[in-house]
């Protein structure tokens, strides 16, 4: 067999047994309480903004359209997780905060998926899983990414995690 059909059945391979069950696998604590791994994160954004988040901040830090995060956070009005609250100075402008209830599921997912990644340090130390997601980022960004206008989110490297534990 040639390198390239070597290469394209690797690749077939772990598409198919790895990367969706690793996306399954990541996003099951957020369906295990309702909402997509997606919804979860907008509530965590939320929950972690450090002043007022409205919708287009999330659109703009998920790289999405503004319909596709209004979708979601429709979705996450309905089940009361979150609410909008009219800006003093600009009604038009909507903040989103989270309810108690929305506090609660995200804090529970936050804290299950921490305890996964915990459970997963134990076999995968954590150098071993930056230089995974160094890979991952690199490749991403070279050949997933290239020419669009995701905007770049500055990411610690392992090296600078060490130094402040």
């Amino acid at each position: 067999m040639n390198e390239d059909m070597e290469f394209f059945n690797r690749f077939s391979h772990m598409y198919l047994h790895g990367f969706k069950n690793l996306s399954d696998m990541f996003a099951e604590p957020a369906t295990e309480h309702g909402i997509t791994l997606d919804e979860f994160y907008i509530l965590y954004d939320i929950a972690e903004a450090k002043g007022k988040i409205r919708l287009m901040d999330i659109a703009e830090t998920h790289g999405v359209t503004r319909s596709a995060i209004s979708r979601l956070i429709g979705r996450l009005l309905r089940k009361d997780y979150l609410y909008q609250e009219a800006e003093d100075h600009d009604r038009r402008n909507k903040v989103l905060k989270l309810t108690p209830e929305g506090a609660r599921v995200e804090h529970v997912v936050f804290s299950e998926l921490l305890q996964r990644n915990r459970a997963w340090a134990q076999s995968f130390n954590l150098a071993k899983q930056y230089q995974t997601l160094d890979l991952v980022e690199e490749f991403m960004d070279k050949f997933v990414n290239e020419g669009t206008d995701t905007k770049q989110v500055e990411k610690p490297n392992f090296t600078e995690i060490k130094r402040e534990a």
